[in-house]
């Protein structure tokens, strides 16, 4: 069972680096505390705190003696998302301690993602669904990515080229039993992906303390979204805040200047060179830790074998 506190710590550290990337956070804030935290975590306040610990000990945060929390002011709170030291020296530990030596070990985790070249077919619901999740692909896990709508994808008809020549469907939770036939057909690993509920309760919360533009391409996304913020209580104070901008249906001029703004791939891929009045959020990580170890296993495994496979 994973340790509760680096779970916590997981999750703060990617709420604090995002958050000062999005500009809702910046050095010196005050952050809630362990006390505050623990019942959206369901542990004892002090196992958060051991979690602050593990943030301060990466100059993270700044732990202030009977004063609070802090976003600290130096390190790589800056938002430049890094391994830490301590994360580094445990890894190449852990490999010395296998008699795998660190030059050896470095090599080995290259080749381990990059000898072959996998492909991955996106299918979903909404283009904005199929851009997001591919250029996550892309940029989280080195995948060649690119996708379709799910409505593409019929039976008894001839499925797209990309889809043929795929290594791996990827699709949602609502076109699982569809996508899943046609990588049985083909032969081929299917992985249905969740979203980290986490960025509703976390990274949402922090953004919604003021209106947030969400620009997408299709109404179905932007309703999606509006869903998910409804599924969860730790966002119910904020929903006046969400405001989503359609393209071809809202107009986008109605963005204040300054407002956050988060723009889907799709709609960023539409709008161009497009000036926008508002400040643009970064993509959001959205896999669980659950369907990102999915992936990154598939690409392990399919990568290792490779290495392993006696030449012909």
């Amino acid at each position: 069972m994973a340790d509760p506190v680096d779970h916590i710590a997981d999750t703060l550290r990617v709420r604090l680096l995002r958050g000062v990337q999005a500009g809702v956070l910046e050095a010196g804030d005050r952050l809630p505390s362990a006390r505050e935290l623990e019942r959206e975590f369901g542990v004892d306040h002090r196992v958060v705190l051991r979690a602050f610990r593990q943030l301060a000990d990466e100059s993270l945060v700044e732990m202030r003696a009977r004063g609070g929390i802090y976003v600290a002011g130096s390190g790589r709170a800056d938002g430049a998302i890094g391994p830490s030291e301590t994360w580094l020296t445990e890894v190449f530990a852990q490999g010395v301690a296998r008699e795998i030596p660190m030059p050896a070990l470095h090599e080995w985790m290259r080749r381990a993602v990059e000898l072959r070249r996998l492909r991955a077919a996106v299918i979903a619901a909404t283009a904005d669904q199929v851009a997001g999740l591919s250029r996550e692909l892309r940029d989280d896990y080195g995948l060649d990515a690119a996708g379709v709508r799910t409505a593409e994808v019929q039976e008894n008809a001839a499925l797209p080229l990309l889809v043929r020549r795929a290594d791996a469907l990827v699709t949602t939770r609502g076109d699982a039993d569809r996508v899943r036939a046609v990588a049985d057909s083909l032969g081929i690993p299917c992985f249905v992906i969740s979203i980290r509920m986490d960025i509703l309760g976390g990274e949402w919360r922090l953004l919604l303390r003021e209106p947030v533009y969400l620009v997408a391409e299709e109404a179905e996304f932007a309703e999606l979204v509006r869903r998910l913020l409804e599924s969860t209580s730790a966002v119910e104070h904020y929903r006046p805040n969400y405001r989503p901008i359609v393209l071809g249906r809202d107009d986008i001029d109605t963005i204040p200047d300054g407002a956050p703004m988060y723009v889907t791939q799709r709609a960023r891929e539409m709008l161009g060179d497009t000036r926008l009045r508002g400040r643009l959020l970064p993509p959001a990580r959205t896999l669980s830790p659950e369907s990102s170890r999915e992936i990154i296993a598939f690409i392990v495994r399919a990568n290792v074998q490779a290495m392993t496979k006696p030449a012909e």
